[in-house]
C-alpha cells in the first residue's frame, strides 16, 4: 500500500467532515480501496457521525432553552423590582393628594408621567421580541396620554396641536429605524424610503390641518 494506515486514520476525521484537501481525500480513497481495516473504520465513523451531530444539536438546544428561561426569569424579576419602584412614588402622590384635600387633581398627571419611564425601561425587559417597536409604541402612547391629561386638567384644547406635532417629530426621527425592523421591513419590502416619506408627509398633513382648525375655531 502506498500510504500507511496511521496516516490515513489521522485523515479520516477530516475526510468524514469534508474539510481535508482534495489531495488528502484522494489519498484516503485510494488507501481504503486496498485496506479493509481502514475502510471498516471509515464506515463506523460515517455511521456514528449523524448520531453525534444529533446529540450535539439536542444538547445545544437544551443549553439554549435553559439560558433563555434563566434570562427570562431574571428579566421578570428585574421588571417586578423596577415596577415596584415606579409604583412607590405613585402611591405617595396618591396619599399626599388625598391628605391635602386636593382630591385627585394632579395625581393623574403624575400617574400618566410615570408611564413614560415604564415604557422605556420595563417594556424592553418584558417583551421577548421586536423590543424596539414595542418600546417606541408604548413610549408614544404614554407621551400622548400625558399630553392629553395635562390638556384636560389645564382646561385647554392645545392637545389637538401638541399631539400631531409630537407625532410628526417622532416619525421624522424614528421612521428610518422602524422600516428596518423585521416585521415592518417584511411589509414594505424594497420601498423603505417611500414608506418613510409617506408617513412623514401624512403626519405633517395632519399637523397642519389641526393647526388650521385650531386657528379658525
Amino acid at each position: 500500500m502506498k500510504y500507511k494506515c496511521e496516516m490515513i486514520r489521522d485523515l479520516l476525521p477530516l475526510y468524514v467532515d469534508h474539510v481535508c484537501s482534495q489531495a488528502s481525500a484522494d489519498a484516503v480513497e485510494e488507501h481504503i480501496r486496498e485496506c479493509n481495516a481502514c475502510a471498516a473504520l471509515l464506515g463506523e465513523m460515517s455511521a456514528a457521525d449523524p448520531i453525534l451531530d444529533q446529540e450535539i444539536f439536542a444538547e445545544r438546544s437544551r443549553v439554549l432553552d435553559t439560558q433563555a428561561k434563566f434570562f427570562k426569569r431574571r428579566s421578570a424579576l428585574a421588571g417586578s423590582i423596577i415596577g415596584g419602584l415606579f409604583a412607590l412614588p405613585i402611591l405617595i402622590c396618591l396619599i399626599v393628594n388625598l391628605a391635602s384635600g386636593a382630591g385627585l387633581s394632579w395625581f393623574f398627571i403624575v400617574l400618566a408621567a410615570m408611564f413614560i419611564p415604564v415604557s422605556l425601561i420595563l417594556v424592553p425587559l418584558l417583551v421577548p421580541e421586536n423590543k424596539f417597536l414595542w418600546t417606541l409604541g408604548s413610549f408614544t402612547t404614554s407621551l400622548m396620554l400625558l399630553l392629553a391629561v395635562c390638556s384636560i386638567y389645564s382646561h385647554s384644547t392645545w392637545f389637538m396641536i401638541a399631539a400631531p406635532a409630537t407625532l410628526f417629530g417622532l416619525c421624522m426621527i424614528f421612521m428610518p429605524f422602524v422600516v428596518r425592523t423585521k416585521p415592518v421591513a417584511k411589509i414594505v419590502g424594497n420601498h423603505k424610503v417611500l414608506a418613510v416619506v409617506a408617513v412623514d408627509m401624512l403626519t405633517l398633513l395632519i399637523m397642519m390641518s389641526m393647526i388650521a382648525i385650531y386657528t379658525l375655531f
